[in-house]
């Protein structure tokens, strides 16, 4: 069902929030809320990962990961989405690359999508098998 709402929807914005947690807005009033780890990862292999935001590495000013990934991804299609069935991550595929988020819980909701007419996905690891 996500695939069929996210497809071919442009990206607007991107941003990442205190706690590392990020948001990625769409076109037609979609709205994805990450709690978790995402990533943004080129066609060429190179990625820029949201835990790296605000991060000095040596470089004249703390590394800005939300302006990075939003330069990749602005007005950018998804052209194909992938949603792992054994983890639950999700993917979004970009014709120059594809932003990953990664769940890291098996317990909790690491995303949410809210969408027009009070839509609202929740995304969470796969099988909680391992969680008492």
């Amino acid at each position: 069902m996500i695939d069929s709402l996210l497809k071919n929807k442009f990206a607007n914005d991107f941003s990442i929030h205190e706690h590392g947690f990020c948001s990625l807005s769409l076109e037609d009033g979609y709205t994805i809320s990450i709690e978790t780890l995402c990533r943004f990862i080129s066609n060429d292999g190179k990625f820029i990962s949201s835990s790296d935001h605000g991060h000095q590495f040596g470089l004249p000013a703390p590394f800005n990961a939300a302006q990075a990934i939003k330069e990749q991804i602005h007005k950018k299609k998804i052209i194909n989405i992938e949603v792992k069935n054994d983890t639950g991550d999700l993917i979004l595929f970009f014709e120059n690359g594809r932003l990953e988020i990664i769940c890291s819980s098996s317990g909790y909701e690491c995303y949410q999508l809210n969408g027009p007419d009070n839509l609202i996905i929740v995304g969470r690891g796969g099988p909680a098998s391992f969680v008492p």
